[in-house]
């Protein structure tokens, strides 16, 4: 069994003032800062901005104001900017394209290569600058993973740099910093994490350790969820951990059928990740749950019957009332119906059947169009 995690994380509230002492100890001395644009209204982002760059007087400042996940093409840009005054680190701060954004400069950065030379799992590049993440949204997990998404514009498809060594070096991790985030990011990106928990649970490589993080990112995230006060730093700092469990999964297990269906409905319609993937997961838990797969009865703590189907369909239960509480949407303000469901299907199958291939059991083109047809 092989298990492996290799960012230093540091969570806690009001972390992030301490970021320039992170940084030092990381030995930059000339940071390349790239922030979201939508933190600049933020006072409290405005007073660790203001601490880093006193800290540091030769920064040098990216605002990323892209919208939606990075294209390769936007990447090379970023990348470009910074190779005129070159930083010796990366700061990405952020929600979860921003902090992908700073992978990839990262590694730009030390690679004179295009962008798009790189997609895939790319072999045999040079070690990136050292990174720091400090996430602005909670459940992506980009803040700890190797994983960073881009959009492939010429192929529409969404595919990413896959390097080990994209391994963020830290992660200062302060719900603070997320209070000014709309709450249906909040909830798409906590959404995120519900679905990396789940498909690495389920996925056949999964293994005992992989799944002691799985029920424990998915137990954080479900119940903050549940109990609606998202408003409440101790709220933030269960989603946050709930993020890294996700992740930590996720990388040592593989993922299934949602987060496939996710990578195909968010780049075709612009869907937030979280989002497209919360459309999805609770069907596809039900699918596998009428094939007879009853182990979701693990996620369950408070399971009121010791029968292993009767605490999965209990645990779908709350699922069914998280969902009408959230107000996660089906496919239908999408412009799916009956009609065109078939042809979802076989567009996703085609795309995606590694993703399917992780699924406790089988899942093929006709099990897609089952859970399609059932959200449309």
């Amino acid at each position: 069994m092989q298990f492996f995690l290799s960012t230093d994380v540091i969570a806690g509230v009001n972390e992030a003032l301490n970021l320039p002492e992170y940084v030092r100890q990381l030995a930059m001395n000339k940071p390349g800062i790239i922030y979201d644009a939508n933190l600049s209204s933020s006072l409290y982002f405005q007073e660790i901005l203001k601490g880093l760059v006193s800290r540091f007087g030769n920064s040098v400042l990216f605002c990323n104001e892209f919208k939606g996940e990075p294209t390769y093409a936007h990447l090379e840009n970023v990348a470009e900017f910074f190779r005129s005054d070159a930083p010796d680190g990366i700061v990405a701060i952020g929600g979860g394209s921003t902090l992908d954004l700073g992978k990839g400069v990262a590694l730009l950065l030390t690679n004179e290569v295009p962008a798009l030379s790189l997609k895939g799992f790319p072999q045999d590049v040079n070690d990136p600058l050292p990174l720091v993440t400090v996430p602005s949204l909670l459940g992506s997990g980009a803040e700890i993973s190797f994983n960073a998404v881009f959009i492939d514009e010429a192929e529409g498809r969404k595919l990413g740099i896959n390097s080990r060594k994209n391994f963020p070096k830290k992660s200062v991790i302060d719900p603070q910093l997320s209070m000014t985030a709309p709450m249906e990011c909040v909830i798409a990106s906590a959404m995120d994490s519900l679905v990396h928990c789940i498909d690495s649970f389920g996925s056949h490589k999964h293994t005992p350790l992989s799944r002691i993080f799985s029920v424990e990112g998915f137990q954080r995230t479900f119940y903050a969820l549940q109990q609606g006060q998202l408003d409440r730093a101790e709220s933030r700092l269960d989603l946050a951990i709930g993020s890294i469990c996700g992740t930590a999964a996720l990388m040592n297990s593989g993922d299934g059928p949602t987060n496939g269906f996710a990578y195909y409905l968010g780049v075709k319609h612009r869907i937030p990740h979280g989002l497209a993937g919360a459309i999805f997961l609770k069907e596809v838990m039900r699918y596998n749950f009428d094939k007879g797969y009853d182990k979701y009865a693990l996620l369950n703590p408070m399971r009121s019957s010791p029968s292993a189907k009767d605490a999965t369909a209990e645990l779908l239960g709350e699922m069914d009332e998280l969902y009408r509480q959230l107000d996660i949407p089906d496919l239908v303000p999408y412009g799916y119906g009956q009609g065109n469901a078939a042809e979802l299907a076989r567009n996703v199958s085609d795309a995606l059947k590694g993703s399917f291939a992780g699924n406790p059991v089988e899942f093929n083109e006709d099990s897609a169009r089952h859970v399609i047809y059932n959200l449309t």
